[in-house]
């Protein structure tokens, strides 16, 4: 193979590669073998047309067979006798294959772009802390109070905080029902949030087997636009009144629910997972900080390919892996783009602090954090390490870990002014 190497771009080279005649002659050969088992002549049983016909009469399925894997072999080759690192698959350009011919094209190579970062020890800093207060804690068990509650059917009138079960049908003009607007099994909490108030204030009192026509008045805000701004009338038959009944948070509450020795013990554990989730948010607040100081200090260009790989991966996440139409398409990549290329040069110079702070990532350490996900969620454990088996899986995981570790190292060393914020509001998530 000659190969010759050229730049073309930032961060990119072209490989000029040329395969000589008889390895391509050879190639060939072998690709008409294996496709011989698969082909049928007139004159002759399945498998056994020769060779030399093989490649005459389906000239096109044998250089198919060929080319593909014989292409991919040879970038693969010339990529490590050049000694790059890609950061995207390579483009393969003006190929040239002919018979008795070598078979001649180009690669095109970007690979990661490299930075020297300066002055990234002294990072100002601000870490925002909010404690847990009581009130919080209190918010949560109220939370697994409302997911625990239980549901008793009442012989009386539904009052607010009541569920009624019922069917439903719309109406058009002349009050005639649309059969394709039934809606069976409905569950309407009187007083929940979303409840809205025309629909509410028709089923106070109701009462089961009653039927009633209620105008519901929706808003020109609502999420569903054929309903938006629209007045509708249903009829709506009740079938069910219930009433919502809270455990008291009790020890019982504890030990039914969660297995826990009792309520306090369960406050405990409420505290420790919103202060974990605390220092989470506090975590990624300052990696924020970290990534827009080092952004502002470093220019950096990226190669377009790097960019638009990335966000093809991006889209197709989003998408849940379906054609996604060009116009969508288009306004997606749109969306995206800003938080790929951060993500891209953040990844870039902490790379740059890595290596220039020597820090690094041994194999065992990839090892512990592989066994670490598997035993995290034991049901995705085999995944998991059927996952990292790929040598490419790895090294991307050891990558991502030496990220990690430079920007523990900028947090250690960054100048940081600690700040309590007491006044606003802890954000409680779900509870759990």
């Amino acid at each position: 193979m000659k190969l010759s190497v050229t730049n073309s771009g930032p961060w990119q080279h072209t490989l000029e590669i040329e395969v000589p005649a008889e390895h391509v002659e050879a190639r060939l050969e072998q690709a008409a073998r294996s496709l011989r088992p698969r082909v049928q002549l007139p004159g002759f049983r399945k498998g056994k047309v020769p060779l030399a016909m093989v490649r005459e009469n389906f000239p096109e399925l044998a250089e198919r067979e060929f080319l593909e894997p014989f292409l991919n072999e040879t970038t693969s080759e010339a990529i490590r006798e050049a000694k790059l690192e890609p950061a995207v698959p390579a483009l393969v350009r003006d190929l040239k294959f002919g018979p008795g011919q070598p078979l001649r094209f180009k690669a095109v190579v970007d690979v990661t772009p490299s930075a020297e970062v300066k002055e990234h020890s002294g990072i100002p800093l601000v870490r925002h802390t909010r404690p847990v207060e009581d009130a919080a804690i209190e918010k949560q068990i109220a939370d697994l109070r409302e997911q625990s509650a239980v549901f008793a059917d009442v012989e009386r009138p539904a009052g607010r905080g009541d569920v009624v079960l019922a069917d439903s049908v719309r109406l058009d003009a002349n009050g005639r029902r649309l059969p394709t607007t039934r809606a069976k099994g409905l569950r309407l909490e009187l007083g929940a949030p979303e409840m809205l108030p025309a629909l509410e204030n028709g089923l106070l009192g109701a009462e089961a087997g009653q039927t009633r026509t209620i105008a519901v008045d929706y808003p020109a805000e609502h999420p569903a636009a054929e309903l938006a701004g629209k007045t509708l009338r249903y009829e709506i038959r009740v079938r069910k009144i219930q009433e919502k009944k809270l455990r008291e948070a009790d020890d019982n509450f504890a030990r039914d629910l969660f297995g826990l020795e009792g309520i306090t013990v369960l406050r405990d554990r409420v505290r420790a997972n919103l202060e974990r989730d605390e220092q989470l948010r506090v975590r990624r607040e300052l990696e924020s900080a970290v990534t827009d100081e080092l952004l502002r200090r470093h220019s950096l260009e990226l190669p377009e390919r790097l960019v638009q790989y990335h966000l093809e991966r991006y889209i197709h996440e989003a998408a849940g892996g379906r054609e996604v139409p060009d116009s969508l398409h288009q306004e997606l990549e749109t969306r995206y783009r800003p938080a790929v290329e951060r993500a891209l040069r953040r990844d870039v110079l902490l790379e740059a602090v890595a290596r220039q702070e020597g820090l690094s990532i041994t194999d065992e350490e990839i090892a512990a954090e592989i066994d670490r996900m598997a035993q995290s969620d034991p049901r995705q454990a085999a995944r998991v390490r059927v996952r990292y088996q790929s040598e490419e899986r790895r090294r991307s995981l050891g990558q991502s870990m030496v990220e990690g570790k430079a920007m523990d190292w900028l947090i250690e060393h960054a100048n940081v002014r600690e700040e309590v914020l007491k006044d606003e509001p802890m954000v409680v998530p779900a509870a759990r």
